[in-house]
């Protein structure tokens, strides 16, 4: 197992803190580093290597993006330095072409989307992600590597800046709970600001949740509630602001294990009894109701950034908020909201509901039972195999005694909301922060759309629908036109 640092996250409170820790982090570098710089398009990727490239010139020269080139060489003090910005590049395949193996052993290598890399960025390498700060000109700045070599070299940038440059208070919080001395293990995160990792303690296990931009002591809190119940939300180990050590609750994701129908469906089935367990109870009081007014608000997006037709906008905001209101108003259960196969574990040693873990519940509201369901069975990321959906409602509806018709028409209509939303969400995570990969799962989004837009409860908003395009073609490739490249 790789030794993983922490995530070291920094405050760079205006654009001089990020250009002057740039500086002293290139005061650290030499010939084979590589840098991978992510983060979405204005969060500060561009000024930092800016200010670190022209740093180690020997000459003064301007420093363009290297978006059209790919690749800009310069001649630094340190030897040859390549600042690379790989975007445009279909495959990994096409990163040797370029030169850039060669570049990872004799020269400073700057990458940004390094995502294009695919398995061939260096071991070694120094990950810094950007993200935009808690005031206007502030930005975040996260970094983390494997190779020891950087411990040092990190401490000593961090000494030689003068401006307002702050560590945070990880190694104090690992420290405090005696985790201070545990192998760490980055683990993929998600479309938020959190960051995961996993500690190891001589065997024994945790994880570590940084969230610096949202509300972990609410995480926290519905943790306890959910555990309370029977159900299998990671305990609370310790906690502090932005950070909570949780209950380690192993990797067996329901996403990877649904290898064949069969396996599917038994692992559904047990997410459906999770779902009946969580409803019988009503939910915390303190959390916002999915109110037909709320959910039709919620479809903006759609018309604001998958299209841009906000006259239609108004038009599909006045047929769907009476549709709601009949058939999905709050049922004061508790919805989790992203309850789906890659966001729920399989726990073989727990018995009946507890054998569902899970993993995101932070934004959870009050609302209509069918929600999560729609959300588990009518899931963009993947395709269910033919028996699988319905065999999950008709296990909740005779687990439940809820009347067939009216909680088909809720699952339905609420299918077409979930989905209209993900469908603006995922264009505006692609188009106003370069996350093209979300313009992917958009195909299914609007499968789920269209299938669902059958039923009977829908016919108000079909002739709406009919007026948006399909995401394939020249729509497709528009938004794609649309996405940041740097």
């Amino acid at each position: 197992m790789n030794k993983v640092s922490p995530i070291t996250a920094l405050n760079l409170a205006s654009p001089e803190a990020t250009a002057d820790f740039a500086r002293a982090l290139g005061s650290q570098l030499r010939a084979g580093d590589v840098l991978l710089l992510t983060g979405s398009i204005g969060a500060g990727k561009t000024h930092f290597a800016r200010a670190l490239i022209q740093s180690l010139l020997t000459e003064p020269e301007d420093v363009p993006s290297p978006t059209f080139t790919l690749v800009q060489e310069y001649e630094t003090d340190r030897g040859p330095l390549w600042h690379s910005d790989l975007y445009r590049l279909n495959s990994p395949d096409e990163i040797e072409e370029l030169g850039l193996l060669e570049a990872f052993s004799n020269a400073i290598c700057i990458v940004e989307w390094p995502d294009r890399l695919g398995d061939l960025a260096p071991v070694s390498s120094l990950m810094l992600q950007f993200s935009d700060g808690p005031s206007d000109n502030s930005r975040q700045l996260d970094m983390q590597w494997t190779d020891s070599d950087w411990n040092k070299r990190i401490d000593a940038a961090l000494t030689m800046t003068s401006g307002p440059v702050h560590g945070d208070e990880v190694a104090d919080f690992l420290a405090t709970s005696n985790w201070n001395d545990a192998e760490a293990t980055q683990l993929a995160g998600d479309a938020s600001s959190r960051h995961y990792t996993r500690l190891d303690r001589r065997g024994q296990t945790a994880i570590l949740m940084q969230d610096p931009d949202g509300d972990t002591s609410l995480f926290a809190t519905l943790a306890r509630h959910l555990t309370h119940q029977g159900l299998s939300a990671p305990h609370v180990l310790a906690e502090a602001p932005g950070l909570l050590l949780l209950e380690d609750l192993g990797d067996g994701l329901v996403a990877k294990l649904a290898i064949d129908a069969e396996a599917e469906k038994q692992l559904y089935l047990q997410a459906v009894d999770t779902l009946v367990a969580l409803h019988q109870k009503a939910a915390p009081s303190r959390l916002p109701r999915a109110t037909p007014e709320l959910l039709t608000q919620s479809i903006d997006l759609a018309f604001t950034h998958y299209v841009r037709k906000y006259e239609l906008l108004e038009e599909a905001q006045k047929a769907f908020g009476p549709i709601l209101a009949q058939h999905a108003s709050p049922q004061d259960v508790m919805v989790l909201r992203d309850f789906h196969a890659e966001n729920i574990l399989h726990l073989p040693d727990r018995t009946g509901a507890a054998r569902t873990g899970l993993l995101d519940f932070q934004d959870a509201v009050c609302g209509h039972t069918a929600y999560d369901l729609v959300s588990l069975c009518r899931d963009v990321r993947r395709d269910l195999f033919p028996d699988t959906e319905n065999a999950c409602i008709e296990a909740y509806l005779a687990a439940t005694d809820s009347d067939p018709e009216a909680y088909r028409a809720a699952y339905a209509v609420l299918g077409v909301q979930r989905n209209l939303r993900i469908l603006g969400v995922f264009a505006r995570l692609a188009v106003t922060h370069g996350k093209t990969r979300y313009l992917d799962f958009l195909p299914r989004t609007w499968d789920h759309i269209q299938a669902q837009m059958t039923h009977p409860a829908l016919a108000p908003m079909r002739p709406i629908i009919l007026q948006l395009p399909a995401p394939e073609g020249d729509h497709l490739k528009d938004l794609r036109a649309q996405c940041p490249t740097g």
